[in-house]
């Protein structure tokens, strides 16, 4: 088991991250000062029927903790303020004490909208994140938290670190395929930003379905070193931390122009494209790193380009991204294979040429 630490403004804080890592969750409760409380266990409807539940609630059992689960419904249509309100009501009516304790058992969805609701339930409640995919390799951690609008992506949220990350590997092996290779992007997305030996190793040996736990370990505890050391350096955003949003900017537009048709994941390789090819355009990129990038993403089963025609209704959920200053928008390009920059001056024509040419197979 690897762990992993990440310096908060609020506290400091373990990621554990190995196949049987649940078997610490009662360990990092004591460790975090939180023996004896009462647990809220927020969950989704299809997590709530996997073995890991039922080993979280018999761990829980073991050390006498007193728990109860709150089921929401799965997807990221549901990462709403409705949802938040539905979870609020549960809380209360358990009698849920700004003492207790929040476990979120789940991917992204879950992990954030758990940690909005620790955020804000009476003014805040300590939580624990238990990440069961791929994707919430990266969402667990750092303290981002939030839900949906209508209008855009988590821009209702907060920084809210939790108190440990518990990730026990042997969760993923009963993640369905697509939902293993949406998670591979963010992986793949983590390697671009920083780790050159990670994006090469996995060129060398892709993983389009999940290997032993104990081999996943050290690929998948490197990729969240990478997230780690950038939200050391800047838990709240004010410059680099940005660099952790490479291919989002254009993959949430187009996630949301699917009406989440498309995952996560799928939704984020394409974007990762569209930025790479912007970063070429602005010189800013070799030709040569960009199809590398290209071919590991096929490698991994994962689409390369956008199937949404309309430009504007992609450039109008780009406008809303809350990243942008006033000069124009901001993106986070690739300058080459383990390095990212924050640029603040892109012109919503650039990002039209690329995703016009993409769409079009062009590049492709």
């Amino acid at each position: 088991m690897r762990t992993l630490t990440i310096v908060s403004e609020r506290h400091t804080y373990p990621v554990l991250v190995g196949a049987g890592a649940l078997s610490q969750l009662p360990w990092a409760l004591s460790e975090a000062g939180l023996d004896e409380r009462r647990i809220a266990v927020i969950t989704d409807d299809t997590v709530r029927q996997q073995p890991i539940a039922q080993e979280l609630a018999h761990v829980l059992e073991q050390s006498s903790y007193d728990y109860s689960f709150v089921v929401i419904p799965a997807g990221d249509a549901h990462k709403s303020l409705d949802t938040a309100v539905y979870v609020y009501g549960e809380l209360l009516t358990m009698g849920f004490r700004r003492g207790d304790v929040i476990v979120a058992l789940g991917g992204g969805v879950v992990g954030d909208l758990a940690g909005f609701v620790a955020a804000t339930y009476m003014r805040g409640v300590p939580f624990i994140q238990v990440p069961t995919t791929l994707l919430a390799h990266d969402s667990a951690l750092g303290g981002k938290v939030g839900v949906n609008l209508p209008q855009g992506k988590n821009l209702v949220g907060a920084f809210y670190p939790p108190k440990t990350v518990v990730f026990d590997t042997r969760a993923l092996l009963s993640l369905p395929e697509r939902q293993w290779v949406n998670g591979m992007a963010e992986v793949i997305k983590h390697a671009l930003i920083g780790d050159a030996n990670l994006f090469a190793a996995l060129e060398a040996q892709p993983l389009r379905e999940c290997p032993d736990p104990t081999f996943l370990e050290p690929i998948l505890a490197d990729a969240m070193q990478v997230k780690v050391n950038v939200v050391n350096a800047d838990e709240h955003e004010a410059g680099l931390r940005q660099v952790l949003n490479v291919g989002h900017t254009i993959g949430h537009a187009i996630e949301q122009c699917s009406h989440y048709e498309l995952g996560h994941g799928e939704a984020i390789a394409i974007g990762l494209v569209l930025e790479a090819d912007l970063a070429v355009m602005r010189g800013m990129l070799t030709m040569e790193a960009r199809d590398r990038l290209v071919q590991l993403l096929r490698a991994h089963g994962l689409p390369i380009r956008p199937q949404e025609r309309d430009f504007a209704e992609i450039a109008k959920r780009i406008q809303v991204d809350k990243k942008h200053g006033r000069r124009g928008w901001t993106f986070a390009l690739p300058q080459a294979i383990g390095r990212v920059e924050v640029v603040t001056d892109i012109e919503e024509d650039e990002v039209r040429r690329v995703y016009e040419r993409a769409f079009e197979g062009e590049n492709a």
